[in-house]
């Protein structure tokens, strides 16, 4: 992948009336957490519209870019949106130290056509969205790839069994849940959803 990197702005003040008034002026408010200190800083939104299509739901190590020219290299740690708009209205990000080992969130993706769901009627459930690992910044995978093709309905697929990858150590349980492929009905009764259920939050 291409190096990314994205230009950043300073912000002097902080709080919900500066935030509100950078947000109608297409910037969003960005902080950065890091070894060589906090900032408070903004970003234009179409510029992290464009950093978001690159990255397209991949853990990506990229480069911020101040005014002074300086970078630094970052990863995103979370990105809040509005409820109703789905529009970024915070941004998290993390600062990377180069030589020192990061613990991060990768996404998990499946592939191939499991025979659970080709010849039994079922379907693949991904339990865990993402998994949290621990590397050096060049190690640290942009996902976490699971090959699917053998699974069963009633099997499943556990982090321990997680593929390896160079220098990369997963963190956690190891007999968690990850991917499983379940007949279609459990799926429909993990997919119902109750009455009085969870609603959307900001």
């Amino acid at each position: 992948m291409e190096n990314l990197v994205i230009k950043v702005q300073s912000r002097e003040t902080v709080g919900t009336g500066s935030a509100t008034k950078l947000r109608a002026h297409g910037r969003i408010p960005v902080n950065l957490y890091g070894p060589s200190g906090n900032r408070s800083l903004s970003v234009d939104k179409v510029d992290f519209r464009l950093l978001s299509k690159k990255i397209a739901g991949q853990t990506t190590l990229f480069e911020i870019e101040t005014e002074s020219g300086e970078r630094v290299r970052s990863l995103i740690q979370e990105v809040q949106r509005n409820a109703i708009s789905r529009e970024v209205t915070h941004i998290d990000l993390r600062e990377v130290a180069k030589g020192v080992e990061i613990t991060a969130h990768v996404v998990v993706r499946v592939k191939g056509e499991s025979f659970g769901v080709k010849s039994e009627g079922g379907l693949i459930e991904i339990v865990v969205d993402q998994v949290a690992v621990r590397c050096l910044p060049r190690h640290l995978p942009h996902e976490i790839l699971i090959d699917v093709t053998d699974l069963r309905v009633g099997q499943s697929v556990h982090q321990k069994e997680l593929p390896k990858y160079e220098g990369v150590s997963y963190v956690g349980d190891g007999d968690l849940v990850i991917v499983a492929c379940v007949g279609a009905s459990k799926m429909e009764e993990t997919e119902a959803t109750p009455e009085g259920g969870e609603a959307a939050t900001a």
